[in-house]
């Protein structure tokens, strides 16, 4: 992250959390005034900052039950796509916080993932007044590094723990490193051993997965893979990633190197939770969210209307 990218965050922090006016932040900074509102309009455009309307959340009752029963899960949550990929977001987001709010308790631990989605979630968390005690929030892969902060893993457990007064463990690594001997020295090393141990007594998970058809997933933006390595990957069956490790269409990661160089919880720490949570909202995932049920990676889904239809749909295919 280059000083540009630091001052847009810290400008940012300062204007839409602390309600400080650009006079105060300019003061901060030791910048101009003119130079705070050229950093929080390019924090706009960069992604940094989102900004959204709040609207009702349309649910689809009758389309969840129908996920819910295809597919054997304990729960399915099911909401309008919106007229935006924005709203998409911010819709099952929404949905997603309401109902882990349902399930929390007190000395619960929660393992995260990434990603813009559950940026949202998070983001929707602050909004609740809770009230428990001893929630541990557990980052379950390594960090993305680059791009946008605050969809990344340390971020978001973070402000998760901050929203539900709980503590946090981070995994002080990247998701991706450069060898499978670094993965697995890194996976030996105390901290991220320990963190990954807590991660197995998480009760609830929280998680998405990416398609390889998408070129907007977050471990494409943050230059883990590239355009030629989706290529490679899907001549080896792969259709998608699910907890960053490429898997084929029964969600069983695929034999490649990539997958030997993840650093993060296993697959199994998810579908081990009680609550195992999958959140999305593009219909490019429907896939992969197939390949993850097939192997019980999640046994609750909170995805947008799109994105069900177009699951039913292949499932119909398949069966036919």
């Amino acid at each position: 992250m280059n000083s540009k990218e630091m001052n847009m965050i810290r400008a940012a922090e300062l204007y839409y959390e602390q309600r400080l006016d650009q006079s105060a932040i300019a003061k901060a900074l030791d910048c101009s005034r003119s130079t705070v509102s050229r950093l929080l309009a390019e924090a706009i455009e960069t992604g940094i900052v989102r900004i959204y309307i709040k609207r009702p959340v349309e649910k689809f009752p009758s389309l969840a039950e129908a996920i819910k029963h295809q597919f054997g899960l304990k729960e399915a949550v099911v909401v309008s796509g919106g007229i935006s990929n924005e709203q998409a977001f911010y819709n099952v987001g929404f949905a997603a916080a309401e109902f882990l709010s349902q399930i929390l308790h007190n000395n619960v631990v929660i393992g995260i993932s990434f990603g813009v989605t559950l940026s949202y979630l998070v983001q929707e968390l602050s909004e609740y007044n809770f009230n428990y005690e001893g929630i541990e929030v557990i980052q379950l892969m390594g960090g993305l590094g680059f791009g946008d902060p605050a969809i990344d893993g340390p971020e978001l457990a973070q402000k998760m723990a901050r929203a539900l007064g709980g503590t946090y463990r981070y995994l002080q690594a990247p998701a991706v490193v450069d060898s499978p001997e670094i993965a697995q020295h890194l996976l030996k090393e105390k901290n991220i051993r320990e963190t990954i141990q807590k991660a197995h007594q998480a009760e609830i998970t929280i998680s998405s997965v990416g398609s390889l058809m998408d070129n907007l997933s977050s471990l494409e933006r943050s230059g883990y893979i590239r355009k030629e390595d989706r290529a490679i990957f899907h001549s080896k069956g792969a259709i998608g990633h699910s907890l960053s490790r490429m898997i084929d269409e029964n969600g069983v990661p695929i034999k490649d190197a990539f997958n030997d160089r993840i650093v993060g919880a296993p697959i199994e720490v998810i579908k081990n939770a009680k609550w195992s949570i999958g959140i999305g909202s593009n219909p490019l995932k429907a896939q992969v969210f197939l390949a993850a049920l097939h192997d019980q990676q999640f046994n609750v889904l909170v995805i947008d209307d799109g994105t069900a239809r177009e699951m039913l749909r292949m499932q119909s295919v398949d069966s036919a």
